[in-house]
């Protein structure tokens, strides 16, 4: 006997990364921030657990909260909605620079996402107007 699956949909996540940015630094500066709209076109939730750069040696999630930044494990991004990484909010920490990246550059991230795996993004360099807060 033999059965056709065409007929069921699996839930899944579909992840998009659009408006890719990482901050200009001094060149004092080991560390940077890169931000980004996630985009979850699916029908399943998914998490980025975390992210890679060949530009720093670590990279973690982070999250402003009451001016102060923390650490998080993951930041969520829930089916049919998207999640904005941006200044004061979550943002992908790049700590330990092994080059300083520069405006008009363009920055090569790999996010890992717990159901979705790795989603490659490119992300211009742009100057920020605020100042970072670390």
């Amino acid at each position: 006997l033999v059965v056709g699956l065409s007929g069921i949909a699996l839930a899944t996540p579909k992840i998009e990364v659009r408006d890719a940015w990482v901050r200009e630094v001094p060149p004092t500066s080991s560390m940077s921030a890169a931000y980004m709209v996630i985009e979850n076109k699916g029908d399943e939730g998914d998490r980025l657990i975390g992210a890679s750069t060949n530009i720093a040696k670590v990279v973690e999630l982070h999250e402003t909260k009451d001016g102060k930044m923390r650490r998080v494990k993951a930041i969520e991004v829930p089916a049919g909605k998207s999640v904005e990484l941006k200044p004061g909010g979550h943002h992908i920490m790049l700590i330990d620079l092994t080059k300083k990246p520069k405006e008009g550059e363009k920055v090569e991230l790999t996010l890992k996402f717990e159901k979705s795996g790795e989603v490659k993004v490119v992300a211009d360099v742009k100057r920020s107007q605020e100042k970072m807060k670390h």
